[in-house]
């Protein structure tokens, strides 16, 4: 191969490598007038003393992650806060059972499947979001002028309940949360497996 022929071919190495970069730098790019990027919605559990409850069947206790489409039992006399940031919270009673669907718009869906459900979200935090407690029969859905609600299914129907889950029980639930917290700023977001 003569040097001439070597610059030829150096030279159309680096066209090609230098066209290469453009496309992928290109593609990388957003959209022109893309939105802003989403919230990232994430479900930490809390239970009062950490007491374990059944998340798709298996043992979870203070500090699990809930992934949308997770279905949540409690046992007798254990509560459970499911904390979703943003979009706000849901409190179940003892001997309660749904199936919790959420979006990274904010939105949440409360299938109840036994027991009582309660939703609260913030007023000015993801505005346009809401939070739905429903069976197969019935729908209730939070607007910008009901940010709290609570549910028990009867028969089918669901009965409103007012409040929510008793002081003592969210007082204790509100300690595992902040224990949970606690222990992710402390470790920086490494995961951390509950004490039983």
């Amino acid at each position: 191969m003569t040097s001439r022929h070597k610059q030829a071919l150096t030279a159309l190495t680096a066209f090609l490598a230098f066209s290469f970069t453009q496309v992928y730098v290109q593609a990388s790019l957003p959209a022109p007038g893309a939105g802003a990027p989403q919230h990232v919605i994430t479900a930490k559990l809390a239970t009062k003393n950490n007491a374990a409850i059944t998340v798709n069947g298996n043992s979870a206790a203070t500090g699990a992650t809930i992934l949308t489409g997770a279905t949540i039992e409690t046992p007798d006399q254990v509560g459970a806060v499911i904390d979703l940031g943003d979009a706000g919270v849901i409190e179940l009673q003892p001997n309660s059972k749904i199936q919790l669907d959420f979006d990274a718009d904010g939105n949440v869906h409360v299938k109840v499947l036994r027991g009582c459900a309660v939703a609260k979200r913030e007023t000015n935090v993801l505005p346009d979001a809401m939070t739905e407690i429903y069976t197969d029969q019935a729908s209730e859905k939070t607007n910008k002028n009901r940010r709290h609600m609570g549910f028990c299914l009867v028969n089918g129907q669901l009965n409103p309940i007012s409040g929510g889950l008793s002081g003592g029980t969210l007082g204790g639930i509100g300690a595992g949360i902040g224990g949970a917290i606690l222990a992710v700023v402390l470790t920086r977001g490494e995961t951390v497996s509950p004490e039983r």
